[in-house]
């Protein structure tokens, strides 16, 4: 394929992409791939290639190309084969953005452009901590991280023992902490920082919704603590996490566990998936609001 010189919006971020991708391997000194992809990307990419190589990169011309190259980011998913992960990964796919995604199942991602799918067992501290280190030498950055991993159980007070509410933060805020740690020392150390994302709740908000499901409240009010957290330490740092608190998503799953409910008044994924992407990138990126409520009109 003959990558030509671009000369719509559409072409520019298919061309960038590939020439970012050029540029993550070489800063990374691995010509022989980046060779690789030259074969693919054709005249235009290794025009670029050879102008970084012989330090004659057009003067007049990499304002624009280093813009554009920004924009590209490289985004860590955890969740990515859940109700809201599938809308979250579509987004920034279509963004043209490069997508790490962690899943239990490698056949439960199908195969695409930008696309690097990894199995990841979060409840594993090790694990956790070799999959940031496997992105960075793969792909050089963590720009963005949007960590999905999350469950849901019904109970009051009464009716919730603490083995109930220990499940509860397992899935929820274990499976957040222990991937926002190494990604939060990660962006620590890169320039232009990153952003964290991660999934509250509104009944960890609202103890009028919470008090029916205690366990889940509880172990979502430590997701917007570990944000706060994150804020206090990342703000010298440009590294900023933000909690998109849902009201009811509306998934296959929850539709299941909820036949009765009124699903017009429950958040699309799609919609949710753009909020997220905006937040994370481009003018959102300004935002330092760490609670996002996307309430809908529940």
């Amino acid at each position: 394929m003959i990558l030509r010189h671009p000369s719509r919006t559409n072409d520019f971020i298919t061309y960038f992409d590939k020439v970012e991708r050029i540029y993550r391997l070489l800063s990374r000194k691995k010509q022989a791939e980046a060779n690789g992809y030259l074969s693919i990307y054709g005249k235009a990419a290794r025009t670029v290639y050879e102008s970084f190589i012989f330090g004659c990169w057009p003067r007049e011309t990499s304002p624009t190309i280093l813009t554009i190259r920004i924009a590209m980011a490289i985004v860590l998913i955890t969740g990515a084969t859940g109700g809201l992960g599938r809308s979250v990964t579509q987004q920034f796919l279509q963004g043209g953005h490069t997508v790490v995604a962690a899943v239990r199942d490698l056949q439960t991602m199908p195969t695409q452009e930008g696309l690097h799918p990894y199995t990841l067992d979060v409840s594993d501290e090790q694990a956790c901590r070799q999959f940031v280190d496997n992105t960075v030498a793969e792909h050089g950055a963590i720009d963005v991280a949007v960590l999905l991993v999350g469950g849901f159980a019904m109970g009051t007070l009464l009716d919730t023992d603490y083995a109930a509410v220990e499940a509860q933060l397992k899935i929820n805020f274990q499976s957040a902490y222990q991937v926002a740690r190494p990604v939060f020392e990660q962006m620590s150390q890169q320039p232009n920082g990153g952003r964290i994302v991660l999934i509250g709740s509104r009944p960890a908000l609202d103890p009028t919704a919470g008090q029916h499901v205690v366990a889940y409240a509880l172990s979502k009010s430590l997701v917007n603590s570990l944000a706060d957290l994150i804020n206090a330490a990342g703000k010298k740092k440009n590294v900023v996490a933000t909690v998109v608190a849902p009201s009811t998503i509306d998934t296959p799953s929850n539709r299941k566990d909820m036949p009765d409910a009124d699903y017009k008044t429950w958040i699309n994924p799609a919609e949710l998936a753009e909020m997220i992407a905006f937040v994370s990138l481009g003018a959102g990126k300004t935002l330092r609001e760490p609670i996002l409520k996307a309430y809908g009109q529940a």
